[in-house]
């Protein structure tokens, strides 16, 4: 039996865009590009959680690393 935290977690386009704060047709521009990694599942198409955080921690800019 596998542990439900250790499942891949798939989102939709729409549900990227609202999570990145963008445009359904970015989201499609990003893939367009290869920035945003994808996986096709017959038609569909699907963006894996973990790829999208990955996504904006490497975009993340400017910081001292301190709290406030």
């Amino acid at each position: 039996m596998t542990d439900k935290t250790d499942q891949l977690k798939l989102l939709t386009v729409p549900e990227v865009a609202e999570m990145l704060s963008i445009s359904i047709n970015k989201v499609y521009a990003l893939k367009a590009i290869g920035e945003l990694p994808f996986i096709k599942i017959s038609a569909s198409t699907r963006f894996d959680l973990a790829d999208v955080q990955h996504f904006v921690a490497d975009r993340k800019q400017g910081g001292n690393g301190i709290e406030r």
